[in-house]
């Protein structure tokens, strides 16, 4: 594996080669060194442990005043970029831009995230493996599976603007599922969490993980009222919310949302510099530096979020510009072309915290997770969903899991009707997302549900 200086020394060498040997005057090197550890378990059997490196060189570069792109592995790139011109890709439909002066110096990104890197060994990888291992044996009747990764990436921007731009960044990502057979049911519940902190113990999220699943262990068999006000936990919320009101984020096909009356109680922020969050980076990968938007301010839309390939001159950079392969574990990835994603949204709270609101409510159902999310049309914002992981409330308190059942509604109408927003908020990425979302519960009668 190289060392951050190689990584910085080749980015530099694949930019000169560049423009001495194809003369090509605006060019980008976007080199990326992504490190894997995971252990875990599988069905009370601990998990080999494995160890995972991805190592890259993304090239993008005017010719003839054409865009082109085009990927190499990184030990062969010094060799490999003699052909670039019969292996890169066709030209890219986009107006000529000019790649940003990444100003920041290298010392000041090289100690942004240093303080996070080498937290956790391999030994500490097992550990908390067999961890697992150990709490299951407490808990009677209850299985856990899943495992914990820890990834470590490095990234380096250098471009024609004789610039380079370098950073480490850290994420924790614990799958954990536990299966329970108790009254007559096997039942499970998942718990999917990403951080840049390192965990240091996994027993408080598996005593969470274990409470949920014995909830659903014990079936509410009565009829369910359609009538009573439904609450989407953040998941749930976060779930609809990235394939209904997401995909209209970027610059160019914002107008939806500039065009809706949205409550007054609803706010939208995409803030990439607050620390801990999973997205939270020096800058994206274009080299521009991570900030703080304003999306929608009290109901009204302010600012959509774009890069600098779709945004003009006079545009103020809002630095969302990411590297994603969709529906991989690790979406990063430097064979992907860069496109417009939020880092990490902040979604507006309430002043009144759940607990109160259940006491305050006769019924209601809460919807913890859902299937079927990603079939929303966000053209309509219509959504039809399986709420898999669903409970009655009655009197403040569970009363106990209901059968899976469907519900229809549309979120600019549920964000537009009287939303009510929880003080209550839980950072959550959407199982297919490279994004991060900071929910709060949502209170809401505007959905039909199909029991």
């Amino acid at each position: 594996m190289y060392t951050d200086e190689e990584l910085k020394d080749l980015s530099i060498k694949v930019l000169l080669k560049l423009e001495q040997n194809f003369n090509f005057k605006e060019a980008e090197v976007y080199v990326q060194s992504l490190s894997h550890m995971m252990g875990g378990n599988e069905f009370r059997t601990p998990k080999v442990f494995q160890s995972i490196n991805r190592e890259g060189c993304a090239i993008r570069f005017f010719s003839d005043n054409q865009l082109y792109f085009a990927c190499f592995p990184l030990k062969s790139v010094l060799t490999d970029i003699e052909r670039i011109k019969t292996i890169v890709s066709f030209p890219i439909d986009s107006p000529k831009f000019e790649f940003p002066e990444i100003k920041k110096s290298q010392d000041e990104i090289d100690n942004i995230y240093d303080k996070r890197i080498a937290a956790m060994t391999e030994e500490e990888i097992y550990s908390l493996s067999y961890s697992m291992s150990d709490l299951e044996n407490k808990i009677k009747d209850i299985i856990l599976d899943g495992s914990i990764r820890f990834s470590l990436e490095r990234k380096i921007i250098a471009n024609s603007t004789q610039s380079i731009a370098f950073e480490k960044s850290t994420w924790s990502d614990i799958d954990l599922r536990a299966i329970y057979h108790g009254f007559n049911l096997i039942s499970s519940s998942e718990k999917h969490l990403t951080s840049r902190q390192i965990p240091t113990s996994v027993s408080s999220i598996v005593e969470d993980l274990v409470q949920e699943t014995i909830q659903r262990s014990t079936l509410d068999e009565k009829a369910i009222n359609p009538e009573v006000p439904v609450i989407f936990s953040p998941m749930a919320l976060s779930q609809i919310f990235s394939f209904t009101i997401i995909p209209h984020l970027r610059t160019g096909i914002s107008s939806k949302l500039a065009d809706q009356d949205f409550s007054a109680d609803f706010n939208l922020i995409d803030d990439g510099t607050v620390p801990g969050l999973p997205n939270s980076t020096a800058f994206d990968d274009e080299g521009i530096s991570q900030s703080r938007t304003i999306v929608i301010r009290n109901g009204i839309f302010q600012t959509a979020l774009n890069s600098i390939q779709s945004s003009n001159v006079q545009s103020e950079r809002t630095g969302n510009s990411f590297r994603v392969k969709m529906f991989e574990a690790f979406p990063r990835n430097f064979q992907a072309y860069p496109e417009i994603y939020p880092s990490n949204l902040l979604i507006s709270e309430g002043t009144i915290p759940l607990e109160n609101i259940l006491e305050e409510t006769k019924e209601c159902i809460l919807i913890n997770s859902t299937q079927g999310y990603m079939t929303a049309d966000h053209h309509s914002g219509t959504f039809k969903i399986s709420a898999n992981d669903a409970y009655r409330i009655e009197n403040g308190s569970i009363s106990g899991a209901l059968p899976t059942f469907d519900v229809i509604g549309n979120m600019f109408e549920i964000l537009s009707k009287d939303p009510l927003f929880i003080k209550d908020r839980k950072v959550v990425r959407p199982t297919n997302t490279p994004f991060s979302i900071l929910s709060p519960y949502l209170s809401t009668d505007r959905v039909k549900l199909f029991l």
